[in-house]
């Protein structure tokens, strides 16, 4: 590979890891809550409802109740 090409790639390639590290660090919080909640509405299952439904909104709630 020619010189001139390896700038611009570290620059492309330095970017993309500074930016999945910004985006890791400011939803951290959030994919810490989520896993909380997932870990105890795993076996919760609707009557007559949709069941992918139902689950993200208790997901939501539980989520939402955490940052209050």
């Amino acid at each position: 590979m020619k010189k001139e090409y390896l700038i611009p790639l570290a620059i492309i390639i330095g970017t993309i890891i500074i930016g999945l590290s910004i985006y890791l660090g400011t939803t951290a919080e959030y994919r810490d809550k989520k896993a909380y909640c997932e870990k105890f509405f795993k076996k919760a299952t609707p009557k007559n409802a949709d069941e992918e439904l139902f689950y993200e909104t208790l997901i939501a709630g539980c989520i939402k109740k955490q940052s209050e």
